[in-house]
């Protein structure tokens, strides 16, 4: 070789206004399948991994398996909210599904924050008050979940939850 190989497609330094522009461009015509963002969307939920999954108790949609005589009846006229209890631990989280809204209590009562959380993650963040109280409204129209956080430090999930059957 002598030294003069002639490479003229090559610039001698980047342009960096360039290359951002090139690359911002392949960003916006980018097209992700929706597999990819649903795997991500599951990978981000990892993030949560040391919160306890609470498991469902009571759902009044479901019969008891108690045996008949010991369980209350469902109203005839099925009226009323959809009843569901979740338990981890020491906590329990009681909520009744209304037309308007959830409404729920922590037992043992005490403050914190629920997290409403659909298939796309976070929806929307309510308070949880000194009596264990919280109230989520309007009622989710997806399938939903609910991760409290207590000031106490518990961190807690439930199963997904249909909000309509």
């Amino acid at each position: 070789m002598d030294g003069g190989d002639d490479v003229t497609d090559v610039p001698s330094r980047w342009d960096d206004d360039r290359l951002l522009e090139e690359l911002g461009h392949a960003v916006r015509e980018a097209r992700v399948p929706e597999s990819f963002v649903r795997a991500g969307k599951a990978a981000f939920a990892w993030r949560t991994v040391d919160a306890e999954l609470a498991e469902l108790q009571l759902d009044s949609l479901h019969p008891a398996r108690e045996p008949a005589g010991l369980r209350d009846e469902p109203r005839p006229d099925g009226s009323g909210p959809r009843v569901l209890s979740f338990a981890a631990g020491e906590l329990s989280i009681e909520a009744e599904i209304h037309p308007d809204a959830v409404r729920g209590q922590l037992v043992p009562a005490q403050p914190g924050a629920v997290l409403v959380r659909d298939d796309d993650g976070p929806v929307r963040e309510v308070p949880v008050d000194e009596v264990g109280w919280f109230v989520i409204e309007p009622v989710p129209a997806r399938r939903f979940r609910l991760h409290v956080r207590t000031n106490a430090g518990a961190t807690v999930i439930t199963g997904w939850i249909e909000p309509r059957p």
